[in-house]
Formats: C-alpha cells, sequence, structure tokens
C-alpha cells in the first residue's frame, strides 16, 4: 500500500523509558510482523490463484472523478462475497478443543506501509461490516489509515509494539484460544495485501486469519491474478475456486454498478438553499 512518512511524538508509548533495560531485542518496527508471522507458523494455509478480467470495471472506476482504489473495490468485493460464503467468517480454534466459530460479519484488515521516524512499518487498517458501506466512505477511512497521525489511527498497534515479548506472547496466546471476538476485532475474519501499485504479485501472502487475499498489478485488457490464501481447517480448494469466481462476478456487477451510480451523482449539479 501507500507509504506516508509521518513521526511518532516523544511521549509514554513512543519512548518508553521503563524498558529500557531490557536486552535489544527485534526493532520495534518490526515486532508486529514477527509475532503474526509466528501465529501463522500453526496453520496449514494453501494458495490458490485465478485470473479474472475487470476491463468493465476499469472503465467504470476512470469515471468517477472521486478516487475510488482498488483495494476498497477488491474489500468491499471480498466482504460481500462472505455474506453468501460463511466460510469467509469462520476461524478455527484449538482451545479447549478444535471446533469452528462463526462471526456475524465480516471484518477485513487491509496491510497498509507507513514511513515512521525513518522506518518503514506495517500496519492493519480494520474494516468492521464493508459489506454495508458505501464505496466513498471505505475510501475515505482507507485515506485515514495511509494519511492520518499514526499515533491516532494506530494507537494501540504501536504501544503493542512496545511491550516486552514475551507480554505480548501471553497477549496473542489468550486472543487466539480464549476469545474468538477479541482475535477477530484484532485480527478480522480476513485479510488484504497487495503491492500492485508497485508492479509486483505477491505469490503466498501469509497472515493469521482464515483467508488473506491478494491481487497483482492491472494489465491492458483488464486482467488481473487474485490469490487467496486459506486455512485448509476451514475450508477446501473447490470452495475458494467457487469464491473466485463469486468476487470477480461481483467485481463486474455490483461494483460496476455502484462506481456508475456515483457517477451519475456526482455530475449532477449542486442545489441552491
Amino acid at each position: 500500500m501507500n507509504k506516508n512518512i509521518t513521526s511518532i511524538s516523544s511521549d509514554y508509548v513512543a519512548t518508553p523509558k521503563w524498558l529500557r533495560w531490557l536486552p535489544a531485542g527485534m526493532p520495534v518496527h518490526r515486532a508486529m510482523v514477527t509475532d503474526l508471522m509466528r501465529l501463522h507458523q500453526s496453520m496449514p494455509t494453501v494458495s490458490q490463484v485465478k485470473t479474472i478480467n475487470v476491463e468493465s470495471l476499469q472503465h467504470a472506476r476512470h469515471a468517477v472523478p472521486c478516487r475510488i482504489s482498488w483495494a476498497v473495490l477488491f474489500l468491499r468485493a471480498f466482504s460481500l462475497a462472505s455474506q453468501k460464503y460463511p466460510s469467509l467468517r469462520r476461524t478455527y480454534l484449538s482451545w479447549p478443543w478444535p471446533h469452528l466459530y462463526e462471526h456475524p460479519h465480516s471484518v477485513g484488515n487491509i496491510v497498509v506501509s507507513r514511513r515512521v521516524n525513518d522506518e518503514d512499518w506495517l500496519f492493519f487498517a480494520p474494516f468492521a461490516e464493508s459489506e454495508t458501506w458505501p464505496l466513498i466512505q471505505l475510501q475515505g477511512l482507507l485515506e485515514r489509515y495511509q494519511q492520518g497521525p499514526v499515533e491516532e489511527v494506530f494507537k494501540n498497534q504501536v504501544r503493542f509494539a512496545y511491550y516486552p515479548y514475551w507480554v505480548r506472547r501471553f497477549m496473542w496466546w489468550l486472543r487466539f484460544q480464549f476469545s474468538p471476538v477479541k482475535r477477530i476485532k484484532r485480527l478480522g475474519t480476513f485479510a488484504l495485501t497487495t503491492l500492485a501499485g508497485q508492479g509486483v504479485t505477491i505469490l503466498d501472502p501469509r497472515a493469521p486469519v482464515t483467508s488473506t487475499l491478494t491481487y497483482g498489478p492491472i494489465r491492458d485488457q483488464g486482467q488481473v491474478d487474485v490469490t487467496i490464501a486459506y486455512d485448509h481447517r476451514v475450508m477446501d480448494g473447490k470452495e475458494i475456486a467457487e469464491i473466485l469466481t463469486y468476487v470477480e462476478h461481483i467485481l463486474r456487477t455490483q461494483m460496476v454498478q455502484e462506481l456508475n451510480e456515483l457517477a451519475a451523482t456526482s455530475k449532477q449539479p449542486a442545489q441552491v438553499a
């Protein structure tokens, strides 16, 4: 995602003097990623890719005067797919016995890269119930995550990154095993990560969630490779193939319609009071 340079104010969270006696460990800007990759190690994920055509969506997107990012379009399409496929809202839990928890709605996390104090941080921007939000509001929220003060929009993630490793590990264990609601609040029912803007395709996206969505660069004729990495304990390949086809259908129909309506609304003359 877009990189924006910002700085965290010199406060109790940013410069925790009470932690300086600890031995040096992972750099703080890599703490969250390290934690999430450790959590992912216990998940048997499989990736499937489908080449879809979004040429009609390209044309509809260009007709809208305000910017609607591809990430927002894929986020909303995937959230709508989760209404038809409840497996996308399910999470595997191993305690006190192996079982599945189904969340009532989707919670998507978009990976956002921010430049903070000369270091690249990855933050996880939550979008709850994005299947019910209009595109323009989703875009506004994404821009706030990309440009707003880090100490405000990602306050909890910054604070958590400064905790000692053993504290973070214990808190992740509690969230991962004992409270599926809090787990989904922090991690989401799915993640979305992409480097399409840099002309790069992520082949094997990884996150400790049931499904992770990514897409590559949009080619001239509207073709794009869309990948879903999924927890094989929750879903099978046949269902993922159906979901990829359904996501393509949503992008080429409902998303095109919503963009056309947005373009038509923006062209209407303002009413004088």
